[in-house]
């Protein structure tokens, strides 16, 4: 069968949440915590967001089947060049059709969008496991990273540093 590509719509979502379901089974990570409650307000998001002109929401079927999704949007930066930006948030595979073309065609359609939407280059965000390995396999660098501590954790690093009663405690930043 050959394969399709389009805009996520309506009756995709059902499709979509399935694959999400599977990629978040397959990710062994502890943080950010992601069950099928998480999914479903994503998938809600998604179909609020479907017909923003913005966002770049494509899923891949092979005949009725449906194989990958992209998920990413067009964006400004008001702080540096380029301003306009396509962002890939999330790039799945359904695993017996990995290391074909699902997913650089999905990126191929996206990026045509995102070109026609004044896109001046293009980023991706990778943060399970080995993603940003993946993305730097296609030729992007990284150039951002991302950590995370629990409120518990940053409260009692603060107050290492502020200290109670000190003179700094009255200072703003």
């Amino acid at each position: 069968m050959p394969l399709s590509i389009k805009r996520i719509q309506g009756r995709d979502i059902g499709p979509l949440r399935e694959m999400s379901v599977d990629f978040v089974r397959s990710l062994e990570i502890d943080y950010p915590q992601i069950d099928e409650t998480e999914i479903d307000k994503h998938m809600l998001s998604v179909l609020a967001n479907c017909n923003n002109e913005d966002c770049i929401y494509l899923i891949a079927y092979d005949g009725k089947k449906p194989v990958g999704f992209i998920l990413g949007y067009v964006g400004n930066k008001p702080y540096s060049r380029p301003s306009r930006v396509s962002v890939a948030e999330e790039l799945y595979v359904v695993p017996n059709k990995r290391g074909g073309k699902v997913g650089l065609r999905l990126m191929q359609e996206a990026a045509k969008i995102a070109l026609q939407r004044g896109a001046e280059a293009f980023e991706c965000i990778g943060t399970y496991n080995d993603t940003i390995k993946r993305w730097e396999k296609l030729g992007f660098k990284p150039h951002t990273v991302y950590a995370h501590m629990d409120n518990s954790d940053f409260m009692k690093l603060v107050g290492k540093f502020v200290g109670k009663g000190s003179e700094n405690e009255n200072q703003s930043v």
